[in-house]
């Protein structure tokens, strides 16, 4: 019994610390899992981060249990995940690996595919490895549905999906050599600000929304403000910090691309993809 699926980075519209509520969308930079499950009562998990081999096991161990345990199942696994989406950078890589694993698990069991039950499976294996701060309810649905997502993710609810009108766009990755710095309640004091920017995301402004986010969870955590300043001044639709950094993102017509590159590449490596409004899937 054996499945691969994959699942999507996704980048950040509206960071939901301050205030529960959140958006992302999905981008074209995915998570590959395999889960090879043994019938053999002895529980015996054992994963391999193939890209990241330092990179601790445990998150890919507890989706694969917390799943045969929903389905009172006692087998072995064996689960591999191998990733384009950079670790730890604000792009969602813990929420694209939950769903991936998740998803391949249901795969390998040949078990009807329950969108919700999948996405509420993904979210508590990051719980119970203090992965997520609020469930990252916004992250798992754009990184599982792809499009954009807009949710309470203290209620795990959706609340809108959507798609960018314009589809000719290129989605521009930075990755500054900068540290996270993860601030809880410098990031709650944001909360009056940030829900301008929700309403203008609910609004369907999602430009306008993930630029006034960008700017605002920047100066709460002590990243650069200017690098989303320049890239739109160089041609970009939008720019902002993603998650709660250390990665930006940007979003420009193909025409731009390369300006709104040559903006973002004097600050660290940049990755050029795309949207993604597929999502996740088994894809054997």
């Amino acid at each position: 019994m054996k499945s691969s699926a994959v699942s999507l980075a996704s980048g950040t519209i509206i960071n939901a610390i301050a205030t529960g509520k959140g958006s992302a969308f999905g981008i074209d930079l995915k998570v590959k899992a395999t889960v090879e499950l043994i019938d053999d009562g002895k529980k015996h998990i054992v994963g391999k981060v193939k890209d990241h081999p330092n990179v601790k096991t445990n998150l890919i161990e507890t989706c694969v249990k917390n799943v045969l345990d929903y389905f009172k199942l006692d087998y072995s696994a064996k689960v591999i995940t191998e990733t384009e989406i950079p670790i730890k950078s604000g792009l969602s890589s813990s929420s694209a690996t939950s769903n991936a694993v998740v998803l391949a698990t249901f795969g390998a069991l040949n078990e009807k595919i329950d969108d919700k039950l999948i996405l509420d499976l993904a979210i508590k294996s990051s719980f119970d490895e203090g992965l997520t701060i609020t469930g990252a309810y916004d992250d798992a649905t754009a990184s599982y549905y792809g499009g954009i997502t807009i949710t309470d993710n203290l209620n795990r609810e959706i609340i809108k999906r959507d798609t960018f009108k314009e589809e000719d766009i290129d989605v521009l990755v930075l990755m500054p050599n900068l540290n996270k710095n993860v601030d809880v309640n410098k990031m709650k004091l944001l909360k009056n600000y940030v829900e301008v920017a929700f309403n203008e995301c609910l609004s369907g402004n999602y430009y306008n929304a993930l630029f006034l986010n960008g700017i605002l969870y920047a100066s709460a955590l002590n990243f650069p403000t200017n690098i989303a300043i320049e890239a739109v001044e160089c041609g970009a639709l939008t720019a902002g910090l993603s998650g709660t950094g250390p990665s930006y993102i940007a979003l420009s017509y193909k025409d731009d691309t390369e300006k709104v590159r040559g903006a973002l590449e004097k600050y660290g490596k940049v990755i050029t993809t795309k949207l993604n409004n597929k999502g996740a899937e088994i894809i054997d």
